[in-house]
């Protein structure tokens, strides 16, 4: 995935997470009772919360009907039915009990108030509707894991609904009141009914959309994990599926491999973040030459730093562009060493030739470079002098025509025998002034 298509789901991400932030107060409710619990049973007791608290402040305005129509005569409804803003309320309390016992006490609550609202005001009050919001949260309130306690709710809903229908025709007879006051708690009661199913429709959305964004920021951050262990090339044919095992044969490619001088005993009178902290400030701007230079970085091996040209893609100017990046890295030295007040200086060994290629295992994956050209390198590398660098003889003649160098002669290579080998000092003029 490109950059720009990182940055686009970044910048969305952003705003659908302030689109989805609750008001701090509404926050507050929903976090009551919840700690302790994963993230994903946190949400779902948030739910819970809200809906409670909702139905909770819903009854206030019911009982200001009964008190503002007829206080006297609903004595009876308001004794029965103003404790469910306590009853309501508590529902965060029994969260302590378990991940499912607020929904369990939401839903009881829920269905024995709705039913003596019911017996009380009969089906011309519409309050049977609120059946209809509840069964529709169960789902939400009980979680996907539990389909056979959301139905079972459900169903309960169901009935509950149909019986008021079929035998809470008219109020209690000794409730008297008039059509305007039921007219009235109709049509309290359809818009709060509807203010309920949104919120739960709102809720499930909501779950769904921060679980996209979670998948969305974990897919992100695999790809950019992976881009940074594998070159983006490979990374893309395993992810892919287009092969379960990367082993390339380059037939040409150059190989340079960097040792810091001295680094044993510098390390040996550090503290151990003084050793990463160095190590971190010179290999990251290894990497941006590396990058500049549209080199492929390898690995590190301690203080062993390892680029390759030419891989996994073909680069046809390979052996110039690591030549430059030696080149390079003597430079960053000198000007690291001003920084930090001592000499800091790297051996460097290059070779070019065939290689093969290719990802090791399935486990903490890692691509890596084999055969003759790289163990040559590494041993230009081992058998080289501080702030030089060094090169077999046959990459000497490739780039004789653009670099100058020094000859420093015959040196006894492990399992090469003799070796002629070069000093690699920099760019011809001739070459500086084309450019």
């Amino acid at each position: 995935m490109a950059q720009d298509e990182f940055d686009f789901i970044a910048r969305n991400g952003r705003k659908l997470r302030s689109f989805w932030r609750l008001p701090n107060a509404v926050w507050w409710v929903a976090r009551i009772g919840t700690a302790g619990y994963p993230p994903r049973i946190r949400r779902r007791l948030a739910v819970t919360n809200i809906i409670a608290a909702m139905v909770s402040l819903m009854t206030i305005p019911y009982v200001l009907l009964y008190v503002a129509y007829d206080w006297y005569g609903l004595l009876p409804a308001i004794i029965a039915f103003s404790p469910q803003v306590i009853f309501y309320a508590l529902t965060p309390y029994f969260h302590r009990y378990g991940p499912i016992s607020g929904a369990l006490y939401l839903c009881t609550i829920w269905l024995i108030f709705g039913i003596g609202y019911c017996m009380f005001f009969g089906r011309d009050s519409g309050l049977h509707f609120y059946f209809l919001p509840g069964a529709a949260a169960s789902m939400l309130v009980f979680g996907a894991e539990r389909l056979l306690l959301s139905a079972f709710v459900t169903i309960v809903g169901l009935a509950a609904f149909l019986a008021t229908e079929i035998l809470f025709v008219a109020p209690l007879d000794f409730i008297r009141v008039e059509p305007i006051f039921l007219n009235t708690l109709y049509y309290l009661t359809v818009p709060f009914a509807f203010l309920l199913i949104f919120t739960t429709s709102f809720f499930a959305f909501k779950e769904a959309a921060q679980a996209e964004m979670a998948l969305e920021s974990e897919h992100e951050f695999s790809e950019r994990l992976l881009q940074n262990i594998l070159p983006q090339a490979v990374a893309s044919r395993l992810r892919d599926h287009k092969t379960q095992v990367v082993a390339d044969h380059i037939p040409s490619a150059t190989i340079l491999f960097a040792d810091i001088v001295d680094f044993t005993p510098r390390a040996a009178r550090w503290e151990p973040q003084q050793v990463i902290a160095f190590l971190g400030r010179v290999f990251s701007q290894f990497d941006a030459i590396a990058s500049a230079h549209g080199l492929e970085k390898i690995k590190t091996i301690g203080d062993a730093y390892m680029v390759a040209g030419g891989l996994p893609e073909p680069k046809p100017d390979h052996e110039t562009a690591v030549a430059m990046m030696a080149l390079d890295i003597i430079a960053c030295c000198r000007r690291i060493s001003e920084q930090v007040g001592e000499v800091v200086e790297v051996r460097i060994g290059l070779d070019t030739g065939p290689v093969v290629a290719g990802v090791i295992g399935p486990n903490k994956l890692l691509y890596d470079v084999w055969g003759d050209t790289v163990n040559t390198a590494a041993h230009m590398e081992s058998h080289g002098i501080a702030g030089r660098i060094q090169v077999a003889d046959c990459l000497k003649q490739r780039l004789e025509s653009c670099f100058d160098f020094e000859l420093r002669g015959e040196i006894e290579v492990k399992g090469k025998g003799s070796m002629r080998v070069w000093f690699l000092t920099g760019v011809k003029s001739e070459s500086l002034t084309a450019a």
